[in-house]
């Protein structure tokens, strides 16, 4: 293989940003001219400080790092006709600091040294087509399964975000078939082409609604992994909401079951007290911290090292505009977690300012221990 020199790669990078701005540019003239053009988004800044614990407070420069990034999401829906939606969402980050992307959410365009800290990425951009007996998504488009608010072991079209657990998840290229079947039940078809067949996730959804229940059987097969999953979810509510969430995981290598049970439930304490809790168990995960391959989280393989994690959230509105939370995760298998008290202050209706913390604690060689550090965080939103 020819290794590409520094300013083969730049040449790339430059060229990938021109046809990204061209892109842009054609997008946002030939949408006005279409029927029914909805346009909205929001702008976001997000500031942290990040504290290293393995340096002394006498290095203080060392010690803090700081990170910020910008982020404007402009959204576009037209309905040329009844029958065709257009969508279309761009994504214009700046990086700042020590951040190279947003929680690990997306990828960086800059690679390490270069002097490119700007990302535009056009993150949705599909056509849903409706017909008198089904509803066909091309494009790039958000694919979902499962019903578990954080671990999701049924969704492998995206990465699990422990510190964001309800941000926005990249688009995936895919093929969508909805089918519905009455007002309680329906199929749901998913491909999501890869280089080849062989590699290409591909997944078939039938679910449907009993006494009260949502349930549904899922079957997804992931080439690249060799990987067939068996899955379903139950989702209901008896005095408190819940969920059950699982799959049998089949490849040439072993077989294993990922398990996922939540619920939450509003005291009635004033103005309402929410809490959130959701247990997970991977079999295939390691017994022993001395095992862990981090590796594998980095690369995407995996995003949990353990077989037993908690999650729970605790959230209080102390008034109309102003409320706080305290969100707990852990490895039960090693004693690691991660404490993450915030407040949120709604500036007005479309502004949202919010504060916090996150804190690991517990083992010191646990999986959410280890080699992390102390993060402060601000956050600024506008919604328009």
């Amino acid at each position: 293989m020819i290794k590409k020199s520094p300013l083969h790669r730049r040449r790339q990078e430059k060229d990938k940003f021109a046809a990204i701005i061209l892109l842009t540019i054609i997008i946002l003239f030939s949408l006005p001219l279409m029927a029914d053009l909805d346009i909205s988004g929001y702008f976001e800044n997000r500031f942290f400080l990040v504290e290293n614990p393995a340096i002394s407070w006498k290095n203080l420069n060392d010690k803090f790092s700081l990170g910020d990034y910008n982020r404007l999401r402009l959204k576009y829906k037209a309905s040329p006709s009844d029958k065709v939606t257009v969508n279309l969402a761009l994504d214009f980050f700046s990086f700042h600091g020590i951040m190279t992307s947003p929680l690990g959410t997306y990828n960086s365009a800059a690679e390490p040294g270069a002097d490119n800290t700007v990302k535009i990425d056009l993150d949705r951009a599909y056509v849903n087509l409706y017909f008198k007996n089904f509803d066909l998504t091309l494009g790039k488009q958000r694919v979902a399964l499962g019903v578990s608010y954080l671990w999701a072991p049924l969704d492998v079209f995206n990465r699990v975000n422990f510190l964001e657990p309800k941000e926005e998840k990249p688009g995936a290229n895919a093929v969508k078939l909805y089918v519905p079947l009455g007002p309680s039940s329906s199929l749901t078809g998913v491909f999501s082409p890869e280089s080849d067949f062989s590699t290409s996730k591909s997944g078939f959804r039938a679910q449907t609604q009993a006494l009260g229940i949502d349930m549904a059987l899922t079957l997804i097969r992931t080439g690249a992994e060799e990987t067939s999953i068996y899955g379903v979810d139950l989702r209901g509510e008896n005095l408190i909401g819940w969920w059950l969430e699982g799959g049998y995981f089949v490849s040439p290598q072993r077989q294993d079951m990922k398990i996922v049970f939540g619920f939450d439930y509003t005291f009635g304490i004033k103005r309402g007290l929410y809490w959130l809790n959701e247990f997970y168990y991977d079999q295939s995960g390691e017994k022993d911290p001395a095992n862990y391959d981090y590796q594998k989280v980095l690369s995407g393989l995996r995003f949990t090292m353990g077989q037993k994690y908690y999650f729970s959230m605790l959230r209080y509105a102390f008034s109309d505009f102003f409320s706080g939370s305290l969100g707990y995760i852990a490895n039960w298998g090693d004693g690691s977690y991660i404490l993450n008290p915030g407040f949120q202050y709604d500036v007005s209706q479309n502004v949202l300012v919010s504060v916090g913390f996150y804190i690991p604690l517990g083992r010191e060689n646990g999986e959410f221990r280890e080699n992390k550090p102390n993060l402060f965080f601000i956050w600024l939103k506008i919604n328009f």
